[in-house]
């Protein structure tokens, strides 16, 4: 074991003894057919990661109790020279999700400049120097990711109760034009930013009024503008927490996932391009805390060690299964590593909303397309399609459209606000309730092909009935009315 040194953080209160280790270490692991990666690992040079005495998962403010410091790791080429630690965040009491500029420039993070302070979104050179705060934020702001077009997106804590919803911000890189783009109850994470342009969020499933942190949690797509929500795969068999997701080379969804246990420990899963559910993969070990893509196909991981640590390896999924430490502290976890490199820049999203507008719409093509039925098909006669609005105190309705025969509907509601749907039988019967909260956005045209349809379904090539008989939709923006069997329209 090599001593780098003993370094004294004041802004955690505690001196940290910084040992770095270096050696090979031979796993097993059984690999999934067609995932291409290098046939040998390679060291990466610089990376960047959080060293904390105490690395807690769950809620992401408290993360970190006794604080943690953001520092950069200099590995020799080959292995053959001393790694070197600098410490990038010594006036703050807590760092936290580093994240690489597109070109490798800067790093975007979360910092807590003293103890129970809020966390804001800060930037600095990968370098080191002085960080430049971008958020003002009135409650805690954490996970921050870059997008292409100058700005950045952020979960924003409402509260500090890990049970209490939390939304996705996005706001100029000067922390200008800070506005919401998730508008359901739920506790709303940020992800990461895929290629395509789009957010990877993490969140409840059911989205709900779920007040347990050890709720199932999946993942979701939404348009950086808030556009667009949909349920990245829809797995229901899974009652899992989903979390530590990013993308790979090949468009590979990896992540974090844990069975929903108190007791249980994070496995690696992913969700292969054109897959209809997550696998999970087969490997050694168990008690991951972070995970990160390299460029040559093998993975940058943080992995519980013996005394509760977790320590950083490099890991390749080939048949081989090598697993290679990288840095060892005898004192501290090292956790959320990013490699210092340029990479990919995603595509530029091109919103299409009109902000003055009050409402969006929404098309469906076949109300009776439902996985929840046998064949695929929901049974009954569906005549109309209620939308219900959330309230504080429940849900009230909003209105009704018809269903035609073939299915369809076309509805105009409020926008930014959140809503679900029920379908309506010849006799006033429910036939079927939305289970999750939604929202379309200011002029959003909102489509789907069903009512929790299978992703595999592709739609009939016709034109729908409601676009035949309706040259407008029809608008569910009126006076709320009292939902049927409860008391001033509210559930309890």
């Amino acid at each position: 074991m090599d001593v780098v040194g003993k370094v004294a953080c004041a802004a955690l209160g505690i001196t940290l003894c910084i040992l770095g280790e270096a050696s090979g270490v031979t796993q097993s692991v059984e690999q999934p057919s067609g995932f291409a990666v290098a046939n040998t690992l390679q060291r990466p040079l610089e990376i960047a990661f959080i060293q904390t005495p105490e690395f807690i998962a769950g809620d992401p403010a408290g993360h970190f109790p006794l604080g943690s410091r953001l520092v950069r790791l200099s590995l020799g080429a080959g292995g053959t020279a001393p790694s070197v630690v600098t410490p990038l965040t010594p006036e703050f009491f807590a760092a936290a999700d580093p994240q690489v500029s597109f070109d490798g420039s800067k790093l975007l993070f979360a910092g807590q400049t003293q103890r129970n302070a809020t966390w804001q979104i800060w930037e600095m050179p990968v370098e080191g120097g002085t960080p430049r705060q971008i958020t003002h934020c009135s409650g805690d702001c954490l996970q921050p990711v870059y997008l292409p077009d100058g700005e950045i997106a952020y979960t924003s804590l409402q509260s500090t109760n890990p049970a209490s919803p939390s939304e996705v911000h996005v706001c100029r890189n000067d922390g200008s034009d800070a506005r919401p783009i998730t508008f359901g109850p739920g506790r709303y994470e940020v992800e990461a930013v895929l290629r395509s342009g789009r957010l990877l969020l993490s969140a409840e499933s059911p989205l709900g009024n779920s007040r347990k942190p050890e709720s199932p949690r999946t993942l979701y797509l939404v348009d950086p503008d808030g556009s667009d929500l949909m349920l990245l795969r829809q797995d229901d068999t899974a009652r899992a927490i989903r979390s530590g997701a990013v993308e790979l080379a090949d468009g590979t969804i990896l992540f974090l996932q844990q069975d929903g246990s108190t007791v249980s420990e994070e496995r690696l899963a992913w969700i292969r391009p054109g897959a209809l559910r997550a696998t999970s993969l087969d490997l050694a070990h168990s008690g991951y805390a972070s995970t990160n893509a390299l460029d040559d196909g093998t993975l940058l991981v943080s992995r519980r060690a013996p005394g509760h640590r977790f320590d950083l390896y490099q890991l390749s999924l080939d048949s081989s299964g090598r697993e290679q430490l990288l840095y060892r502290d005898a004192h501290a976890s090292s956790v959320q590593a990013v490699p210092l490199a340029s990479h990919p820049t995603a595509l530029e999203y091109r919103s299409i909303l009109h902000p003055d507008r009050k409402s969006g719409r929404i098309i469906c093509l076949d109300a009776y397309a439902s996985k929840d039925f046998a064949n695929g098909r929901l049974p009954g006669r569906i005549v109309r399609v209620r939308a219900l609005l959330k309230t504080q105190d429940g849900e009230k309705i909003l209105g009704e459209a018809p269903v035609e025969r073939d299915g369809s509907f076309y509805a105009t509601v409020p926008a930014d606000v959140p809503i679900r749907l029920q379908l309506i039988g010849a006799h006033g019967e429910v036939l079927k309730r939305q289970r999750s909260w939604m929202w379309v956005r200011t002029g959003e045209d909102r489509g789907c092909v069903g009512c929790h349809e299978s992703q595999a379904l592709t739609p009939e090539n016709r034109s729908p009935m409601t676009l035949q008989r309706l040259d407008t939709p029809t608008p569910l923006m009126g006076e709320l009315v009292p939902n049927p069997g409860t008391q001033n329209g509210a559930r309890p």
